[in-house]
């Protein structure tokens, strides 16, 4: 059988590589483009789960960090308490656990101060824009 050039069987002066002429043609490129735009947005998606995970992991360290420093303070007030009674029976070096307490209620403030302001961040900022602009899109696609 002679091809006359062509590659593909059926349609003369069509390749194999070229999509089938007539509807069929049009329909297996419209779901060829639906899956690669389903596949596009999958792909940000799992991008995006991934940031957040990381997002999540950090803002829990901070989390666990301010509460052990919030709970290490305490502990340390609680001694510093019970060496201000030993500071009526005249011992020198007290003023040393008021100072950790001190320091240790700052590191626990500053830990809590950047879990709050963080938690408020949007999560999928290009997955929101993303969306948008296509739904603009076919919006703007409607309309005469």
């Amino acid at each position: 059988m002679e091809t006359n050039g062509s590659s593909g069987g059926d349609f003369p002066g069509v390749r194999k590589d070229d999509p089938p002429p007539g509807l069929t043609g049009g329909l297996l490129s419209l779901v060829g483009s639906l899956g690669r735009y389903m596949e596009s947005l999958g792909a940000l998606a799992g991008e995006e789960a991934r940031e957040a995970g990381a997002l999540a992991l950090r803002l829990g360290a901070m989390l666990f960090a301010a509460l052990f420093f919030a709970a290490f303070g305490y502990v340390l007030l609680v001694i510093s308490a019970a060496f201000l009674i030993a500071a009526i029976f005249h011992i020198s070096w007290i003023w040393i656990l008021p100072g950790f307490v001190l320091i240790h209620a700052l590191l626990a403030f500053l830990c809590a101060n950047h879990v709050r302001t963080h938690w408020r961040t949007p999560l999928f900022p290009a997955t929101k824009g993303e969306i948008s602009r296509d739904l603009d899109a076919l919006r703007g696609g409607r309309r005469p």
